[in-house]
């Protein structure tokens, strides 16, 4: 099919700009474990109220059913070392995490939106809930491959949890089904692992600063800790805005390197030929703007 040149460019879908196509993503940007954590932590001011409260509020709710046996126990209706206990701990348990799992997509979109460098809601946490069963899907079998991987000799389940360990966020925010989540990831880490490895101690340290400071800490330790993730997979699939956003290391959407071309468009062929371009070249409308962030908060596939 022939282009018409003087057409009218495409109009972006409702919510404005462009959602890019599942799972594409650009070319790796650099990173280091103290660049992220010190990316994460200039992303955390603005956005404090909602990255603490969002996850107090998650951890709150899901905690709710470990009260029951204890109430029950409280009340003399179950002894505690009876075997009637111990099913009923174990069934509150598994709600408990479930109600995690249920939000859980929900503080990865508050992640990844303050980590692109937008302004995430409360409302966040309740807008992913749709992509539950294959967060749940895809945590499952992370934990199966990490414990079996344990099991010889501890070593190949940490390769295997930093392989893996970012797939729920091309869940969340590519709308990948299990599957595709756990092979992107283990492609996306390929000769990160090691990087990601001191990233995980740096992590740790910084969580055991929050348990020193009355454990208080944790509430900033925990979502900084979230954020430099969420960062980091921005940066291994080219989403950066910091490095320009967009994919393939263009700042200009689909239009050349640097943003659209000038106002006469990009010229004539020799001899007249077509002519150029309508003003601001054949990328979607706004131009300059690339990818960036992703219309309307949403992610990929959208919600």
């Amino acid at each position: 099919m022939s282009h018409n040149p003087y057409a009218a460019p495409a109009q972006p879908p409702p919510g404005g700009g462009f959602a890019p196509p599942q799972g594409m993503s650009g070319a790796p940007q650099p990173w280091e474990p103290g660049d992220v954590l010190g990316a994460a932590w200039s992303k955390f001011g603005p956005n404090w109220a909602v990255l603490i409260f969002s996850m107090f509020l998650a951890g709150l709710i899901g905690s709710l059913p470990s009260f029951i046996p204890i109430g029950l126990a409280g009340a003399g209706a179950l002894d505690v070392g009876s075997d009637e206990y111990q099913v009923v701990n174990g069934a509150c348990s598994l709600v408990g995490f479930l109600i995690q799992m249920l939000f859980q997509a929900g503080l990865m979109k508050i992640w990844i939106t303050a980590a692109k460098g937008g302004a995430p809601s409360f409302g966040d946490l309740f807008s992913a809930m749709g992509r539950f069963p294959s967060m749940l899907a895809t945590t499952f079998l992370l934990m199966i491959m990490v414990y079996i991987g344990m099991i010889f000799l501890v070593v190949p389940g940490v390769i295997l949890g930093l392989g893996f360990g970012l797939a729920p966020y091309f869940v969340v925010d590519k709308n990948m089904g299990p599957i595709d989540a756990l092979g992107a990831s283990w492609k996306a880490t390929d000769g990160h692992k090691g990087k990601l490895f001191l990233l995980g101690l740096m992590s740790v340290g910084i969580m055991l600063l929050g348990c020193i400071a009355c454990y208080l800490g944790l509430f900033v330790a925990l979502p900084l800790v979230s954020l430099a993730y969420a960062v980091v997979y921005l940066r291994l699939t080219g989403q950066d805005p910091a490095y320009g956003g967009g994919f393939g290391g263009f700042s200009g959407g689909f239009g050349p390197p640097g943003g659209p071309p000038p106002a006469g468009g990009f010229g004539g062929p020799p001899g007249g030929g077509y002519g150029g371009p309508p003003m601001g070249g054949y990328g979607p409308p706004g131009g300059g703007g690339g990818y960036g962030g992703p219309p309307g908060g949403g992610y990929g596939g959208g919600y």
